[in-house]
């Protein structure tokens, strides 16, 4: 990596999966995203707002989610303890403390989930360029000072790694509707910061969490 990237935000995040079209099916109507088609696959938008690309992996590459963080240098990717993915791309901060407010279907949080804290927190807080606050259950990334992610060694969905959790307006109408389209929820959660939480699985095993609210953290 060329230089320390300075991170304050996500720009988005992705979903790498074998099915793309299934995958932007199932979330357009579980999170109301607007799927526009790139030839590659689909970046799916909350009005003017890119939450997601979707996008089948490249040789060698896992299924799964991973945050797409906005950064200054050239665009990379990251492979932190316990073999926790990320990738940066040059540009603004679309999600986070200094963008505006999460509306329903955008990310609204991002927790890092490790079984090495003290690894964890000198991998991303020196590459990303952000300071480290303990707390309680674990501890919370910073940038100027706002928090922008979490860290804790619970492991979520039997995975470590990153886990976003996205806004729904509803918990008991996004559970049913989880159901509907042909996930799973593998977890229900009080988390410390967010509240009431569902951890929800899809058929290919990507995680990510929903929960209400419309502040970041």
């Amino acid at each position: 990596m060329p230089a320390r990237p300075v991170v304050r935000g996500l720009r988005r995040v992705d979903l790498i999966s074998p099915d793309p079209v299934a995958a932007a099916v199932r979330y357009r109507a579980l999170l109301d995203w607007t799927p526009e088609p790139t030839g590659r696959g689909f970046d799916c938008w909350v009005g003017n707002r890119r939450c997601s690309t979707i996008r089948k992996p490249r040789a060698g590459e896992p299924l799964g989610w991973r945050p797409v963080f906005a950064g200054s240098s050239p665009s990379c990717a990251l492979t932190g303890p316990d073999d926790a993915l990320a990738m940066v791309a040059r540009g603004r901060a679309q999600h986070g403390p200094l963008a505006p407010a999460p509306r329903p279907g955008e990310p609204r949080w991002i927790e890092l989930a490790t079984s090495d804290p003290d690894r964890a927190d000198a991998f991303w807080a020196s590459t990303l360029n952000w300071s480290v606050r303990p707390t309680t259950g674990g501890a919370e990334y910073l940038v100027d000072d706002r928090p922008l992610a979490s860290r804790t060694n619970r492991r979520i969905a039997a995975a470590w790694g990153w886990l976003c959790f996205f806004a729904v307006a509803d918990l008991t109408d996004a559970e049913k509707l989880v159901t509907e389209v042909g996930a799973e929820v593998a977890d229900r959660l009080e988390h410390p910061l967010l509240g009431e939480t569902l951890v929800i699985t899809d058929p290919n095993g990507a995680t990510i969490a929903l929960t209400t609210g419309d502040t970041w953290g």
